[in-house]
Order: C-alpha cells, then structure tokens, then sequence
C-alpha cells in the first residue's frame, strides 16, 4: 500500500483545488464531446517482422544446431517429415536402423482383494483407553 504526505497527499491537492476552484478531474458522464476526431488507419501497413523458424528457436533455448551433424559438423538438409499418423513409415525406419521392439503382452491382472481380517494383537503397551499416567 502506497501512502502520499505532504504535497500529494489527499488532503493538499483536495485544497488546491478548491482555491483554484476547479471541478473534479472525473468528467461528467452526461456530457459528449461535440466533435470526435478518428485516425484514417485504412493505408497503414505495419512491417512484417518473420517469424522465427524451429531451427533459430531450437538454437537459441538449447544452443545447439538441429541441422548441424554432431558428428562431422557438416550441415544436414530437410528431406523429410514424418508424423505420428504414419506408423508404418516409422516402424520400417526403425526396423533398418535395428531399433524396432515389437510390443509385450499387457500385463497380468492383479488379483482381486480378499476379505481383511482384522484380529485384535496384545503387543504389551497400554491402549489408548487406558491412562498412561496417574494423578494423585
């Protein structure tokens, strides 16, 4: 919270104003100004700034080059995309490379819950029921 003294103060400018004698600096809601004065922005053209590419993004956050090869640092060239609606494609790119796992069984069902038995156990120390101390 913010509290003005002396010259901003509520108190001083309230007396400033009335010794100017001015009004309030909230205008009246009623009151329209006579004439509106609009901007002719139908031949404004702003310039086009491009946007960045994957390749500047990916290089500025993790500063490395996703076209760059990190083997011989030569440079690499798009000649593909591929998308996860292509699963075939995917799973013959990773077959040649060797990398392909064919998918395990779901797993087994556990086994359902059986009934809890609960059995009253004497370990040796007092229960809650019973006071641990006495008062005299």
């Amino acid at each position: 919270m913010v509290r003005y003294y002396g010259w901003y103060s509520n108190r001083s400018r309230g007396n400033r104003r009335k010794e100017a004698g001015l009004k309030t600096d909230i205008p009246d809601s009623t009151t329209v100004p006579e004439e509106i004065e609009a901007l002719d922005v139908s031949t404004y053209k702003p310039c086009r700034i491009p946007p960045k590419t994957w390749r500047e993004c990916i290089k500025k956050v993790w500063e490395v080059d996703p076209l760059e090869c990190p083997k011989c640092h030569a440079g690499m060239k798009i000649i593909s995309f591929i998308t996860g609606s292509q699963p075939e494609v995917i799973r013959q790119i990773l077959e040649h490379l060797g990398l392909w796992e064919k998918s395990r069984s779901p797993p087994k069902r556990p086994q359902p819950f059986q009934d809890v038995i609960q059995e009253p156990i004497d370990d040796g120390w007092p229960a809650h029921e019973e006071p641990f101390c006495t008062v005299n």
